[in-house]
């Protein structure tokens, strides 16, 4: 029963702690002008962002977020923070094709893994709205948990995640993005 108890305090004490940094209203709007921001300047892709949720989960949900064929970019943070950026395949696709051809080609593309080389095409623009959010968010209370990210590297399957995250409640923003007026969604 002690052990249980001793797990009990270190949760209950690590709950308390991230109460004071819980921030504030900020990281959704935030997010929605960076990235839309970064895809324009980088890429000159139009990007809406349709819908975007702001919310909670654990390690298990969490692994559970990206979609098959999914860009899964690890992210280094400060106090040696590790976070991911998932991207869908439609979304990163088009991210590519902006890059190598110069625009978004009809049509839905064949369904591709991910490589290492689209990684490090999308990586500046990852970078770019990771940047112009923690600027947005320098006088917001959210800059305590969304500021300081950036690329790291990149995971070809999901499944590596359970081993370098750890298990505890991790913020996820979510958009729902649409490209290049209507050409592509993810």
């Amino acid at each position: 029963m002690a052990a249980d108890d001793s797990v009990m305090r270190r949760k209950l004490a690590a709950a308390r702690a991230d109460e004071g940094n819980e921030g504030g209203p900020g990281a959704d709007r935030g997010w929605r002008v960076a990235l839309a921001r970064a895809a324009r300047d980088q890429l000159k892709l139009a990007l809406e962002v349709r819908s975007l949720t702001l919310g909670r989960a654990g390690l298990a949900e969490v692994l559970e977020l990206p979609p098959e064929r999914a860009l899964i970019a690890v992210l280094e943070g400060p106090r040696e923070g590790v976070g991911v950026l998932v991207m869908s395949p439609e979304v990163m696709q088009a991210m590519v094709e902006v890059l190598t051809i110069g625009k978004v080609s009809p049509g839905v593309p064949a369904p591709r893994r991910p490589t290492r080389t689209d990684a490090a095409m999308v990586a500046p623009t990852i970078d770019a709205a990771l940047i112009d959010m923690e600027q947005a968010l320098a006088q917001e209370a959210d800059v305590v948990w969304a500021g300081g990210w950036r690329y790291a590297s990149f995971l070809d399957d999901p499944r590596p995640l359970g081993l370098m995250l750890e298990d505890f409640a991790y913020r996820v923003l979510k958009a729902e993005v649409d490209l290049n007026q209507g050409a592509r969604q993810g």
